[in-house]
């Protein structure tokens, strides 16, 4: 095998790069690039950076030097700064980014269909009858984040509900941040009947908040998030519905995009990003 390896210049090793294992949206994602990497016979080299742009450089930096085949990442919340990825693109090992889409257009990207659940969240939180709908929206340096505010917009604005930016409270992901922001939203003038935040992790902390600081509300506010933990089912306390991404299928195609990028470069054939959607689907919980 080491031999068949030196001769074809390749470790038959793909990295694999994810902010946090204990996020489940990453897990059922690594499990779908594992089913495509077994039948291509490759290795995957799994990783965390920990939200930390200091540990994604240092990672990818290791992988270089070991000669890994091709790459699939999602990039911190705080990752501007993309050029260490174009540099494996230019020695000849291509890049898959997950989830989180990088800054420019020149790379290679996966995701769930970020307006398209947004849409589809704040519409069914408008059908339910509510007019003050708060976001919950991730970094915004992230552009997912940018995406899925843009998605709450347009559905405001095709139901003529004014959009009202002080419903809007951008978090860090941390709980503390979380609770800051609603905080804010509670003490407000008028506060929200629905929240819609960037994932539901976000609204499983902010349920926690409203438990402790105020309980009298907590059967009153509707959450929809993105990401249907398996988790929800066993909560008493939970979103009324959310968006489901299909992690696993976004891992499956990231896998092949890579894969398809690794044999192609065998083939001498010119490289030609590509930016892959895959549905989302609203999941109503009772």
């Amino acid at each position: 095998m080491t031999a068949r390896h030196f001769k074809l210049n390749k470790s038959f090793t793909i990295g694999l790069i994810i902010p946090d294992l204990l996020d489940q949206f990453y897990v059922l994602a690594i499990n779908g690039v594992e089913g495509v990497a077994e039948k291509e016979k490759y290795n995957v080299i799994l990783t965390q950076s920990h939200e930390d742009v200091l540990n994604e450089e240092k990672i990818t930096n290791l992988m270089i030097r070991n000669r890994i085949d091709g790459v699939i990442v999602a990039i911190t919340k705080n990752t501007m700064n993309v050029q260490l990825f174009q540099k494996l693109v230019s020695i000849g090992i291509p890049v898959v980014f997950i989830a989180r889409e990088p800054p420019g257009d020149s790379f290679n990207f996966v995701s769930s269909n970020n307006f398209e659940g947004a849409l589809n969240a704040t519409n069914f939180l408008i059908k339910k009858g509510h007019r003050r709908i708060a976001h919950i929206m991730g970094p915004n340096s992230m552009q997912t984040s940018q995406v899925r505010f843009e998605g709450y917009k347009h559905a405001l604005l095709k139901n003529k509900i004014p959009f009202d930016s002080k419903l809007i409270k951008v978090v860090d992901f941390t709980k503390k941040s979380t609770e800051l922001a609603m905080k804010e939203l509670m003490r407000s003038e008028k506060p929200p009947t629905a929240i819609f935040t960037f994932k539901n992790y976000i609204t499983l902390d902010a349920i926690e908040f409203l438990k402790n600081k105020y309980p009298a509300k907590l059967d009153k506010i509707d959450f929809v998030g993105f990401g249907n933990l398996p988790l929800l089912q066993y909560l008493d306390h939970k979103p009324i519905a959310s968006i489901e991404e299909n992690s696993y299928q976004i891992g499956l195609e990231a896998a092949q995009l890579l894969f398809g990028k690794i044999h192609s470069q065998d083939a001498g054939d010119e490289e030609i990003s590509q930016h892959l959607n895959v549905p989302c689907r609203l999941v109503i919980h009772h």
